[in-house]
């Protein structure tokens, strides 16, 4: 009787935390300089806005699908990958600003420690989100 009891109790237990346990989500982006989606797995980014300060940062919002997004992304990583230029290389920078919501993210971009104005700092860039 206890042994059933206690096998009773560990299989609802298992069940339990299988539910809570949901698979993680990769989402994958390739945006470029311009704020154009290059590419992106899967079909998550709906639009893209730039905004461009000149000789200080560029700021991209990207507004995400719902349909594909339905809670907000637990992590968001950012990389620059404009080789257009040498200055672009070595000063690209670019970060996840604030924290991504389901209905949309910011990224900036800029050109870090550049001698003189730095002029347009739109650079392309791979976002990874994970949800």
């Amino acid at each position: 009787m206890n042994v059933t009891r206690w096998l009773m109790l560990a299989v609802l237990g298992l069940v339990f935390q299988s539910s809570a346990m949901a698979k993680d989500m990769l989402l994958t982006a390739h945006v470029g300089a311009d704020g154009k989606v290059l590419r992106q797995w899967p079909e998550w980014i709906s639009q893209v806005e730039r905004q461009a300060q000149a000789n200080y940062f560029t700021q991209y919002t990207l507004k995400l699908n719902p349909r594909i997004v339905h809670q907000d992304p637990g992590f968001c990583s950012v990389s620059p990958i404009d080789a257009s230029s040498y200055d672009r290389q070595m000063h690209g920078q670019a970060k996840v600003i604030g924290k991504p919501l389901a209905e949309h993210l910011s990224v900036m971009t800029q050109l870090v420690d550049m001698k003189g104005a730095s002029g347009d700092n739109s650079l392309e860039f791979l976002l990874l989100c994970v949800r």
